[in-house]
């Protein structure tokens, strides 16, 4: 067993590397996974502030050759660290959807857009550096025996899961799962601005119709339930357009304090978010933050329908 606190075996051949940001609330948010069952994969690299502990985590799993690097997509905490990561394995594919080809290029318009949403949080990430680009693979030229893509936008127009065997490595399409102490879990939907419902919801039909039998999160973890998990998000999608509704009817013109109320309604009816109150101070702060994002997500959503 790996003698690291971050690396974590979810299963045989399976590892999951925490990447701890230096943010309140950010220490067991971001995970790469690793997978060394026939092609050796590493799936999202986390930002630029980690690529040190996840270099050191692969050495002490002794992975010194990467068969490729699958990005689910290129937010700044999943693919932020892709440029030092690729100078590790110069010679390893990074597979990604073909509209964020010329992003991990040229990376200067993602990060100028990452700090412009997220601000300190993207400065404490880390700036994203270029890829060459003979070493970027579009994923429509990609083909690797047991590794299935995906097409899962929702959360992003540029999200990719990937299928291998009954394992599922979903990014943020099936949300945010954060297991709790009682076993049970706190699952959230991630669904920033622009977000798109039927494109989401369509996605995790996608992912339910291969039939996988366990899940990885993006955030955070394994689930041996993966098919309810995704049903289960599904729902609460549609939980959400039914609450949010009518707060955005009465007050489309929106507002910090409104969307705070309407996610309080949110947090009290909607179960899948029952273990909110488990949480750490620091993490609810966390994810608070990024839940109201998702409300604006559906704001927005409706003030274009």
């Amino acid at each position: 067993m790996p003698k690291s606190s971050n690396i974590v075996q979810a299963a045989d051949n399976l590892y999951m590397i925490t990447l701890p940001v230096a943010i309140t609330g950010f220490a067991e948010f971001i995970t790469a996974w690793v997978w060394t069952a026939g092609p050796v994969v590493v799936v999202d690299v986390g930002p630029s502030s980690t690529n040190g502990r996840l270099l050191s985590a692969l050495a002490e799993l002794g992975v010194r050759h990467l068969d490729f690097i699958l990005l689910t997509h290129i937010h700044i905490d999943h693919a932020g660290g892709i440029g030092g990561v690729a100078r590790a394995f110069p010679k390893t594919p990074v597979v990604c959807h073909p509209k964020a080809v010329e992003h991990l290029v040229d990376p200067q318009r993602l990060w100028e857009g990452s700090v412009k949403t997220l601000g300190d949080v993207a400065r404490a990430y880390g700036p994203i550096e270029p890829v060459p680009g003979e070493q970027v693979l579009s994923i429509d030229r990609f083909d690797a025996q047991g590794i299935e893509p995906i097409a899962t936008p929702g959360h992003a127009p540029h999200h990719f899961s990937f299928l291998m065997g009954d394992l599922l490595f979903a990014g943020e399409a099936g949300g945010v799962c954060l297991s709790l102490e009682n076993g049970e879990f706190y699952l959230r939907p991630a669904t920033p601005p622009r977000f798109r419902i039927q494109t989401s919801l369509d996605s995790i039909d996608r992912l339910i119709d291969c039939a996988p039998r366990r899940i990885c999160y993006g955030h955070v973890g394994m689930c041996s339930q993966a098919v309810e998990m995704l049903d289960r998000h599904h729902d609460q999608l549609m939980l959400w357009l039914e609450k949010i509704t009518p707060w955005y009817e009465r007050h489309p013109q929106g507002g910090s304090d409104l969307m705070e109320a309407c996610l309080d309604d949110l947090l009290a009816s909607d179960p899948t978010l029952s273990g909110f109150s488990q949480l750490s101070p620091d993490v609810r702060s966390r994810e608070r933050f990024f839940l109201l994002n998702s409300v604006r997500g559906y704001w927005g959503y409706l003030a274009d329908h």
